[in-house]
């Protein structure tokens, strides 16, 4: 007889995973075509170079928000159905961008539906992987999972060649909702994944100390703010600089392919090394500082040059750094991570917004620099936060030996 409660035809990590990076991508992408595809929408609208900023932090900001309810929302009407339901509103803001955009309270409104819907749809798409993926396999699946925001900016820097220099920008929009709405399909029904009930139950009990995860999360928020600011203003940057657009869109494709190679890379090496991984973190976050200064520069081979160690150094942490949280607390993964993630979603949004303002105040360098800056600093918060986690650390390991001591008595 089949055990109670066990799904009769349980879904693979493969596909599991896979679709929790498909999603994630179509919920990430509509913030970041907005970005990658502004020299086109601009020239169309007349807009002026700080509403990017204030347009991209809209998105982020309500991915931000909408993140802290997630759980109630996954616990109320199930992982996959969420899951679904964020490609589909990733799928609908693009559409209504591509078909009704014609004024800025158009293009905020249908970030902010766009951005709740990513917000909602990242934890859902954690939970997803955390039910259906091996544990000795988490790193990868995390950080193939947070590949999914290059990749977005991969797909949206291809589009500008292929589609929005041809044919215009609001095509490559329509065929975004149209990736998105396919995306709907290759998510598992919630009836082939494992019950959550006992992670449920250990992450309730046990102390919890949130001051050291506030500063990481402060840590995380910098990096947050340099990496985006790098995926929203890379393409604008270059064209300033004289890169043609076309040429600039191709760039920003290959730098953030490279960039989700690496976050798929440094988490298979995270199954597989037992290190200090959050001072890989904080040290990648040091080297994208350098990266950003050279695209301060305005000297075109460097400004390429900078996009891609960027990509793969300052911007490709956010897999390890939830691999991380979640390995330092055990038992305690969704508690640690929602407000680690909470710092990344602030940082997403007040990056751009806060560089969009920087840029129409001075330049383009001196915006780079300044990133360059915030960059090797947050790297520093990170080191002490990892301090800090690691004085707490015997306790929390402590708690989790007695809960495992109290299941099995």
């Amino acid at each position: 007889m089949r055990p109670r409660g066990r799904p009769r035809d349980p879904v693979s990590s493969r596909a599991a995973a896979t679709a929790a990076v498909g999603v994630t991508t179509a919920g990430v992408l509509p913030g970041f075509m907005i970005g990658v595809l502004w020299v086109q929408l601009r020239a169309d609208l007349g807009f002026g170079p700080s509403l990017l900023g204030v347009l991209v932090a809209c998105f982020f900001f309500a991915s931000a928000l909408s993140a802290f309810t997630a759980g109630m929302v996954v616990r109320r009407f199930g992982t996959s159905p969420v899951v679904r339901l964020s490609a589909l509103v990733a799928a609908g803001s693009m559409l209504v961008i591509s078909v009704a955009a014609q004024h800025t309270p158009v293009l905020v409104g249908a970030l902010v539906v766009a951005g709740w819907g990513n917000g909602i749809g990242q934890p859902a798409s954690n939970d997803l992987i955390a039910r259906a993926v091996a544990p000795e396999h988490h790193g990868l699946a995390y950080g193939t999972k947070q590949a999914a925001i290059p990749l977005a900016t991969m797909l949206a820097g291809v589009a500008v060649p292929l589609v929005a220099i041809p044919f215009g920008w609001r095509p490559a929009f329509a065929i975004g909702a149209g990736m998105a709405l396919l995306l709907v399909l290759t998510v598992p029904s919630g009836s082939r994944l494992p019950p959550r009930g006992a992670t449920e139950a250990s992450e309730a009990a046990g102390p919890f100390r949130r001051a050291a995860l506030l500063v990481l999360a402060c840590g995380i928020a910098l990096g947050a703010a340099t990496g985006n600011a790098l995926g929203s203003f890379f393409v604008a940057t270059a064209v300033d600089s004289g890169i043609s657009p076309g040429t600039a869109g191709v760039l920003a494709a290959v730098a953030s392919a490279s960039g989700a190679a690496a976050r798929i890379a440094f988490g298979w090496l995270a199954d597989r090394v037992r290190t200090r991984w959050l001072l890989v973190v904080a040290a990648q976050m040091a080297i994208g500082g350098l990266s950003y200064a050279l695209l301060g520069t305005g000297v075109e081979v460097l400004i390429a040059c900078g996009a891609v160690i960027g990509y793969c150094t300052g911007w490709a942490w956010a897999g390890l750094s939830t691999y991380s949280v979640a390995r330092m607390h055990p038992g305690m993964t969704a508690r640690a991570t929602s407000i680690t993630q909470g710092g990344m979603g602030a940082g997403a949004a007040l990056g751009p917004l806060l560089f969009g303002a920087l840029v129409a105040a001075t330049s383009y360098p001196v915006a780079w620099f300044t990133t360059a800056a915030v960059s090797v600093v947050a790297g520093a918060v990170v080191v002490q936060a990892r301090r800090m986690l690691m004085r707490d650390r015997p306790g929390l390991v402590a708690a989790q030996q007695l809960r495992r001591r109290a299941r099995h008595a």
